[in-house]
This record gives C-alpha cells, structure tokens and sequence, in this order.
C-alpha cells in the first residue's frame, strides 16, 4: 500500500485493462446469467422423450463427430448473421438487430447444451483440451482481474441482489395464480 491507501497496481492500471474491463465485465454477466440460463432451459428441454433420445445418442458420438455436432451451431447461425446484416444494410436496423440477438441466443442455448453433452468425447481430442484449457485460464485471469475492480464486486452484489428479488416476485406471482 502506498500513503495515499491505494496499491501500485490500482493507481497504475493500464489503458489495456481500462478499456478491456468493461467489455470483460459485460461477458461475465453475460456468462453468469445468459448461458446458465440458457443452459438450464435446454436441459429442461432434455427431459422430452424425443429430444432425451437425439442427446443419447450425442453423447455417445465418437471425438470426432462430437466435435462437428459441436462446431454446427455456430456454422448454422450464420445465414441469421448475413440476414441481419443485409436488413440492416436496407435500413431495418431494429428487424436485423432483433434478428442478430435471437439467432445468437439460439445458438448459445445449442452449444450451451452440446457442450455439457460432448464435452466428455471433446476431452479426449488433444487440440480441444489445449484450447479448452487455454479459455479456462483466461477466464480465471479475467475474473481474478475483475474482482479486483470494486466497480465489477458492487455490480455483481446488485446481479445477485436483482436475481433474489425476481425470485421472491415470481414465488409470490406463483402462489397467486396456482
């Protein structure tokens, strides 16, 4: 600590972390609240008869093929991208930005799912594992950097807070209408 109350390392941020912390404040929210979210309504969705059936048989697809069923959402979404940047090109900024946003929600649900489903399979294809561990130690880098920041500690005090408060409604909102 310095006299002042402040570490070396908070008075002397880099304009690199400035500028990255917002941006990785904002994928971490999103992390923590779009992908479980996501996550948990498509394993909900996986409790159907059919849909339970097609992710058995995921599940058990060899490495390879697990990593082409992984990779399709991401190549599937990209007539929605083209879509939503043509309209936005004719001036429906609002029709292709609505595009935009449901095709990646969609998306990130699919690979949210098919990720829990191959990941076993993934695991045992090197390449996988090395990037798969590179983007967990990166995350663990951003979030060690982020709780550093009080910013990024009080706008994750108030997530939670916001998440109670909505489940406390919605219990309330249940008992009236059940």
């Amino acid at each position: 600590m310095t006299g002042n109350g402040s570490s070396p390392i908070q008075r002397h941020r880099s304009p690199f972390a400035i500028v990255l912390v917002p941006f990785a404040v904002l994928l971490m929210l999103m992390e923590e609240y779009v992908w479980r979210g996501l996550k948990a309504l498509m394993a909900r969705l996986g409790q159907l008869p059919i849909v339970a059936r097609v992710e058995a048989k995921i599940a058990a697809l060899p490495p390879f093929w697990a990593a082409v069923v992984f990779i399709l959402p991401g190549l599937t979404v990209l007539p929605f991208k083209l879509a939503a940047l043509w309209a936005i090109a004719q001036g429906h900024f609002l029709l292709g930005i609505l595009v935009l946003i449901v095709a990646k929600l969609v998306a990130t649900a699919l690979v949210a799912r098919l990720y829990t489903l191959c990941k076993p399979a993934l695991m045992t294809v090197s390449w996988f594992v090395r990037v798969h561990d590179w983007v967990a130690g990166a995350k663990a880098w951003a979030h060690a950097k982020l709780e550093s920041w009080g910013a990024w500690r009080l706008i994750h005090r108030t997530a939670i807070l916001v998440r109670l408060k909505m489940h406390a409604v919605a219990k309330r909102w249940k008992g009236w209408f059940a």
